[in-house]
């Protein structure tokens, strides 16, 4: 599901500018991949920088979208009884040369993670600035998002997916919707 203009474009910038504010003043980290001991950073597989969001020194406008995604939590409840009980979230930073490699967010070991989402912070993006989402459909399907302003994705977690290479800062929250499962 693609959802544009999922906020007021005025919120969104104070969001992006928020991140590389935080990016500048090196708040945010290497991500890595892998869980608890199989943890590593692979910067050939996943080139992004992220920082978990703390409601208590987030701005308003993200704050906002936390109470918006929220809502868009409790309408998948509502449309498809998903038991998602909350969610988990990260801004995120993806530098020029940077991209994911393909992989699942709710991984076979065990994951409370069922719903994955992001929300693209980028003003003026263009498809020769790369960054697409590819998700890879159980039908065979490739759904192909461009990281475009205010655009929200929201896809099943356990679908393969990808960040392709960007030639621009592409700049998201990323977030996952959970339930009840013991990870």
């Amino acid at each position: 599901m693609v959802l544009d203009g999922f906020m007021p474009e005025a919120d969104a910038q104070v969001i992006r500018d928020f991140i590389l504010d935080q990016a500048a003043s090196g708040m945010l980290r290497k991500a890595g991949i892998g869980k608890q001991q199989g943890y590593a950073i692979e910067e050939s597989r996943r080139g992004d920088f992220i920082q978990w969001i703390d409601a208590g020194d987030a701005p308003k406008a993200a704050l906002q979208f936390l109470e918006k995604i929220d809502s868009v939590r409790i309408a998948l409840n509502r449309s498809f009884y998903l038991g998602l009980q909350d969610f988990e979230t990260h801004y995120t930073l993806y530098p020029p040369g940077t991209r994911y490699e393909k992989h699942v967010d709710r991984h076979r070991s065990g994951s409370a993670r069922r719903v994955s989402f992001v929300f693209y912070l980028n003003p003026g993006w263009v498809t020769e600035h790369g960054g697409e989402l590819l998700v890879y459909q159980q039908s065979g399907e490739i759904a192909r998002i461009e990281p475009c302003f205010s655009r929200l994705a929201v896809f099943l977690s356990e679908l393969e997916h990808e960040v392709l290479l960007t030639s621009h800062d592409r700049v998201s929250i990323t977030g996952w919707m959970r339930d009840g499962t013991l990870i």
